[in-house]
């Protein structure tokens, strides 16, 4: 086992648990309690903070070459996870729109505690995968809240000297998937709409 696995043995082990089904079940569950409690139209502050979080993933994944070098172009420059804060940021929005502060509060403690843990479980593959230079990204680049300045182009082109990987790439984000954060938030804010809709016509 290496070094980092020793240092969070447990980590690992409730980070695999986390991965796959268990944070697709958790979202279908949270998107189900979105929109069966929306009793009024989306507000526009939690569509706008939800839109960003959608873009933000979208940016995200026209820097994201897994397996190959780390990814420290684009918003990797301010934070390591950056695909993980727009996801965040989505929960937030679409929750606020609806100003459910109870259901804020919960997907707060829950992202917080479930990413975490999985965060520290994908750190240690990353680790063996890159080894120093992921090292070095480190201590360039919080893991999840982000700076308000970058970190410097010199010390990201030590990590990775690929030029066009400090580039954003189009194709690249479609082979990542990009387009499903905008098909994710469209779905949130027309299911939110439909219900409220429902509710004022034919349920209120």
């Amino acid at each position: 086992m290496n070094s980092s696995a020793q240092k969070h043995p447990n980590s690992h082990l409730i980070g695999r648990l986390l991965l796959g089904r268990t944070r697709i079940i958790a979202a279908w569950i949270f998107g189900a309690i979105l929109v069966f409690t929306a009793r009024e139209y989306p507000s526009w502050p939690g569509i706008v903070l939800c839109f960003l979080g959608a873009s933000l993933r979208y940016w995200a994944s026209g820097f994201l070459r897994k397996d190959s070098r780390p990814a420290v172009g684009g918003p990797y420059a301010w934070v390591r996870n950056p695909l993980y804060l727009g996801t965040y940021l989505m929960a937030v929005g679409a929750t606020l729109s609806i100003e459910n502060w109870y259901l804020l509060s919960a997907v707060t403690v829950i992202f917080a505690v479930t990413y975490h843990f999985v965060i520290l479980d994908e750190e240690i593959k990353l680790r063996d995968i890159f080894g120093q230079p992921y090292l070095a990204y480190c201590r360039e680049v919080p893991r999840f809240f982000p700076r308000p300045w970058p970190a410097t182009h010199e010390a990201l082109v030590k990590v990775n000297p690929e030029s066009s990987h400090h580039e954003f790439s189009s194709e690249l984000a479609a082979r990542n998937k990009a387009f499903e954060a905008y098909a994710t938030f469209a779905v949130i804010i027309a299911g939110i709409a439909g219900i409220a809709f429902a509710w004022k016509t034919w349920l209120g």
